[in-house]
């Protein structure tokens, strides 16, 4: 059983590495021919979405009043489990799109 505390922990963590890529991202975007840069744009603005959804769910656990954490508990991690694996599938769909790219 997680403590509102450790969820929060766990869904700061996943935005942050995810905002990260996602900078990186854009960074190496600059260095790339248009074309790369084209799809390199369009993976981002598909994964923009889905970070602004993660850091809404953890907006919503930070929010959960202390004595509404039991009975909110179970369906905010399960709305953070489906966004954190949405980013994630988003961001490997993305560098597997960009690995075949370059090869």
């Amino acid at each position: 059983m997680s403590t509102k505390n450790e969820l929060l922990e766990k869904v700061q963590a996943t935005i942050d590495t995810q905002q990260s890529k996602l900078e990186k991202l854009k960074e190496t975007a600059l260095d790339e021919s248009n074309e790369a840069i084209d799809d390199i744009k369009e993976a981002i603005s598909s994964l923009e979405p889905k970070l602004d959804l993660a850091i809404e769910k953890a907006k919503e656990i930070a929010d959960a009043a202390d004595d509404k954490w039991d009975d909110l508990k179970d369906s905010l991690e399960e709305g953070w489990d489906e966004a954190g694996n949405s980013l994630e599938e988003g961001w490997d769909n993305l560098t597997d799109s960009i690995k075949n790219m370059f090869s």
